[in-house]
């Protein structure tokens, strides 16, 4: 326990308030608050301590680790054992996603993450970072763009109309070589 040494040929007759850290405690996170009360002048000094059940420090501020979480210098709400930190924010995997630093809705066990957004991959794709609609088993993507491969085309990242099997891509466009060169 750290010691604070304390000039006993004080004549000042009022309390003195301070607070020290325990580095022993380090992992603890203790806070001692103690209170210097002069028994008589240049005499004697009775020091009251007290201790929190519990404390720890997150960034600046002092937090009760039993219903707080420290998230990045940011003190959070606790939600449970599971509470978990996204960035600053803490979250309830049960129910949330963290994507890329920013929490998100949890749709079922499936639920994935695409850039900084969830989504369900049943009814979802994931293209390039962007959450785009799913068609079906076929569905690609097309740069930031989904596509259903049995209607369309990707030409140099557009989607294009689909002809028939002999489409194919001019740049950008779709053709069909038998009606166009």
């Amino acid at each position: 326990m750290p010691r604070r040494v304390i000039n006993s040929s004080s004549s000042s007759s009022s309390p003195t308030m301070w607070s020290s850290f325990n580095p022993a405690a380090a992992g603890r996170h203790r806070r001692l608050s103690c209170l210097l009360l002069p028994a008589a002048v240049l005499v004697l000094t009775f020091t009251f301590c007290t201790r929190p059940a519990t404390a720890a420090i997150c960034g600046t501020s002092s937090y009760d680790p039993s219903s707080k979480i420290c998230c990045s210098g940011s003190v959070q709400p606790w939600y449970n054992i599971n509470t978990q930190c996204c960035g600053t924010t803490s979250y309830d995997p049960a129910t949330k996603i963290c994507c890329s630093g920013s929490v998100q809705p949890w749709y079922n066990i499936n639920t994935k993450c695409c850039g900084a957004t969830s989504y369900d991959p049943a009814t979802k794709i994931c293209c390039s970072g962007s959450v785009q609609p799913w068609y079906n088993i076929n569905t690609k993507c097309c740069g930031a763009t989904s596509y259903d491969p049995a209607t369309k085309i990707c030409c140099s990242g557009s989607v294009q109309p689909w002809y028939n099997i002999n489409t194919k891509c001019c740049g950008t466009t779709s053709y069909d070589p038998a009606t166009k060169e």
